[in-house]
């Protein structure tokens, strides 16, 4: 059912027409529980603790995936830290606490930024591009307007020169998206309004398809800004990786109507932190992926991953990895080919940074 535009929808809608470079048909507004309010304002204007504080500038952890698909470079990268990149799509998925944020990198060396954690995290994100010598990220995308996805957008769009910026066509009314499309405003960056479908693609690199399956244009989300999430499929040769940001029940439902046969990865990142509102049995029988990641904060309010998630994952015999665990130890890695004959080879990285430094 259609729902009635309020008058602060409207102002919002018009306030943004010139960021997103189109009209809006229809203005997402979220909904959200006054709890759940309450912590968003709290993440967003609530100076951290000097402890929190630190804690954040002087460590970062990352969960990087080296996707190698040349066989006979699988026994080379097993064996030497420096191949990591050699050939292949390099996505290394950022410890934000409860939030998103992942980082990819394409065999040219073309760069792209999925999502920037909560308010607290842009020490986090630029740590890690400063590791990999980033300057200029050629893609950028927002998932969907909530803080613990965009809240450290501003601060990415002021420090870093940007290509694209990808959106859904949805707003939201909190700080941290203001201060965002205002940022986009200043740079005069490219912003485009992406919907999903069979035949969307994002011009990433010639060698990596990048391919926007989701939100569906003339799907009725109910005003559910999680289900409005970007969802993208990046696939190298014939290995893929499936982003699908906060996408609950509904949104899998709808790409599991119209594009089945394109939900198939080797590696999903698990939907809204591993809540049990994401990751239908359904869904992940469509995916039937050889590794999830679950990004999500050590001992979160929200109970996430919820158990009937887990046991959905432990059903289907898939390997898991959790921002929240492998984020604990000062300095880990370890390198492992998830199956025997895959040309792929699944890396965790545990790691500390100082200063931009990788210890």
């Amino acid at each position: 059912m259609q729902k009635k535009k309020t008058a602060h929808n409207k102002a919002n809608e018009t306030k943004n027409a010139n960021v997103t470079a189109r009209a809006t048909e229809k203005v997402i507004v979220d909904k959200k529980t006054p709890e759940e309010k309450k912590e968003e304002t709290e993440r967003e204007e609530v100076p951290k603790s000097g402890k929190a504080k630190l804690i954040s500038i002087l460590s970062a952890v990352v969960l990087a995936l080296i996707l190698i698909f040349k066989p006979e470079l699988l026994l080379g990268a097993i064996n030497s830290v420096a191949t990591e990149s050699a050939d292949g799509v390099y996505a290394a998925f950022i410890d934000v606490g409860q939030g998103d944020s992942i980082f990819l990198r394409s065999p040219s060396g073309k760069t792209m930024l999925v999502d920037a954690g909560t308010p607290d995290s842009f020490e986090s994100i630029q740590n890690v591009l400063s590791e990999e010598g980033v300057t200029k990220l050629d893609v950028v995308v927002m998932t969907h307007p909530h803080s613990d996805h965009m809240g450290s957008m501003k601060r990415v769009i002021d420090n870093y020169d940007i290509g694209t910026f990808y959106m859904p066509d949805a707003v939201n009314t909190t700080s941290s998206f203001d201060r965002m499309l205002s940022a986009l405003e200043k740079k005069k960056v490219k912003t485009k309004v992406i919907w999903g479908s069979a035949k969307t693609t994002i011009n990433w690199d010639g060698d990596v398809e990048v391919r926007v399956l989701s939100p569906i244009k003339g799907a009725d989300y109910q005003d559910n800004l999680n289900d409005m999430s970007v969802v993208i499929k990046v696939t190298y040769g014939e290995t893929s990786l499936l982003l699908t940001g906060d996408a609950e029940s509904y949104a899998e439902e709808l790409m599991i109507a119209s594009e089945k046969e394109l939900l198939q990865a080797d590696v999903l990142k698990i939907g809204h932190h591993g809540s049990s509102t994401s990751s239908s049995q359904a869904f992940l029988d469509a995916v039937q992926p050889k590794a999830v990641v679950i990004s999500l904060g050590k001992n979160n309010d929200y109970g996430h991953p919820h158990r009937e998630t887990m046991q959905r994952l432990k059903k289907l015999g898939t390997e898991i990895y959790r921002t929240d665990e492998l984020g604990t130890d000062a300095f880990y890695r370890k390198r492992s080919a998830l199956t025997q004959g895959e040309q792929i080879i699944f890396r965790t990285v545990r790691a500390f940074y100082r200063a931009g430094v990788f210890l």
